[in-house]
């Protein structure tokens, strides 16, 4: 036992070590940039392991799996007998109804906005609202009759941790204390704030892949921790089970086999954390199985479909040996450890050094028809080496550099200006990762990393033909990296 989690290995636990290192293959096959994965079979961590510049001790954001420790604590306050299921959430928040308010608006309960299925047809607030539970009552868009069709909001969270922040008098993760030190949560887990100070924990909670592993084990056994019922057993079941058709709105074929209380469920009883970027909690009750993971595929589209599909894949290889235990396998256990402690972020495809880009480093290209720019790009530079290429560059926010190793990712603090832990204070530079690669003689790709409270993907692809410079921009991060996107074609200026 370590930091309340027991330890074991995959056989002990009736799993080969070959199967788990065909998952981490897959992962690594599919290129995935993946952050950490915990395995967990019967309570007991069977493999662990971190890329780098990820570590067992570093909080990660877990984005949208804050909704499900939102449930939880919506379950705690039941308990305590402080709401209900059924509360009007407009009681609630009287201050905020706008007058002759909608009869949907007055209907909509707890459990309509636990089940996604709220009256708004669209989230109700933007990063510039000064006060998000309030525009989810003051939205002037169409109605529609809450509890009766799915429909993802993330400001039914806002509002139902508005409920439980009003009540308690405390933050929500203050709230939880009790049961996270039951269970062994991080005293420093934390969550972003919304402009209004209230936890924006419809996606801002960070934590570490242990403390999701923990909380994962919690709501597997339906509240249950060492024989100690620390939230409903009622409540938790009802929670990780369907309540709500979710298929019709939902395109990941992986995730339409119903909604619970803020948890997804998923095929053969189980039942998903999911967070933006591939943020996972898989739960197989059945077969007592936990696969949590972070990391940045945002800019991927078939992400959570390799990891849900490698997930049960893992799956059927314990259904098909059907036992408790396995004999131990050493040597499979020692290629396993080796396969742990060689984890990588994929690099860009393509080789470290090209024979013509010396004619093209430190040139600087101007940026002078508007038809030609989608970018805000003023002029870029690239100061090009056989260890790296150092993109510079002038933007509507002012003169700025990118360092790109060649064959490997340097560590920087990107040189903008974002959101902390308020939404909407622009106070801090986001350490990143950043590497390039050639495709061919003429052809840079460059991907870069924000590995910090908040994570996100910037792609670069930039093309020297003579004396012109073709870029091409592409980010995936929520409310950053906004001004890199696009097109934009430049010229040499020698």
């Amino acid at each position: 036992m370590e930091n309340n989690l027991f330890y074991s290995t995959p056989e002990s636990q009736g799993i080969p070590s070959e199967a788990v290192i065909d998952l981490l293959e897959e992962f690594e096959q599919k290129r995935l940039a993946m952050h950490s994965f915990l395995l967990m079979r019967n309570g007991n961590v069977i493999a662990e392991g971190y890329w780098p510049y990820f570590g067992a001790d570093k909080k990660h954001r877990m984005y949208s799996i804050s909704k499900s420790f939102t449930s939880v604590a919506i379950g705690m306050m039941i308990d305590e007998g402080k709401i209900s299921l059924q509360d009007k959430i407009a009681d609630h928040f009287p201050e905020y109804l706008p007058e002759n308010p909608n009869i949907h608006i007055l209907e909509a309960t707890v459990r309509d906005l636990l089940m996604m299925s709220a009256f708004n047809t669209w989230t109700s607030y933007r990063k510039e609202d000064n006060d998000w539970v309030r525009t989810f009552f003051q939205d002037k868009e169409a109605k529609h009759k809450p509890g009766t069709i799915f429909n993802y909001d993330t400001a039914a969270t806002v509002v139902l941790c508005g409920i439980i922040e009003k009540i308690s008098g405390k933050l929500m993760l203050d709230y939880m204390r009790p049961v996270f030190d039951e269970i062994g949560i991080s005293k420093d887990i934390t969550c972003i704030k919304s402009p209004d100070g209230r936890s924006w924990t419809g996606s801002g909670i960070l934590c570490t892949t242990r403390d999701l592993s923990r909380f994962a084990l919690l709501c597997m056994n339906k509240g249950s921790w060492n024989g100690k019922q620390l939230i409903s057993r009622k409540y938790m079941e009802e929670a990780v089970s369907c309540q709500i058709d979710n298929s019709l709105t939902n395109s990941d074929t992986q995730l339409q086999y119903g909604y619970g209380y803020q948890f997804w469920c998923l095929r053969d009883g189980g039942f998903a954390c999911n967070g933006m970027g591939n943020q996972f909690a898989l739960c197989s009750p059945k077969h007592g199985l936990i696969l949590v993971t972070t990391a940045d595929n945002q800019a991927i589209s078939n992400g959570s479909a390799t990891i849900i599909g490698a997930y049960y894949k893992l799956i059927d290889k314990i259904k098909k040996i059907n036992e408790n235990t396995l004999p131990d396998n050493e040597n499979a256990q020692t290629v396993l450890k080796q396969k742990i402690s060689s984890l990588a972020i994929p690099l860009p495809i393509g080789g470290k050094v090209t024979e013509t880009a010396a004619k093209y480093s430190g040139r600087r290209y101007v940026i002078n028809e508007k038809n030609e720019n989608e970018t805000g790009l003023k002029w870029l530079s690239v100061d090009i080496d056989d260890e790296k290429c150092v993109v510079n560059y002038a933007n509507s926010t002012g003169t700025h550099s990118i360092i790109f190793g060649m064959g490997k990712y340097i560590p920087q603090k990107f040189p903008e200006k974002y959101y902390g832990m308020t939404i909407g204070t622009k106070d801090m530079y986001y350490d990143s990762i950043a590497a390039g690669a050639w495709w061919d003689d003429s052809t840079l790709l460059c991907t870069l990393y924000a590995i910090d409270i908040h994570v996100g993907t910037l792609k670069m692809q930039l093309n020297f033909s003579n004396d012109t410079l073709s870029v091409y921009m592409t980010s995936a991060a929520e409310w950053f990296f906004d001004e890199y996107h696009g097109f934009a074609t430049a010229y040499s200026d020698i």
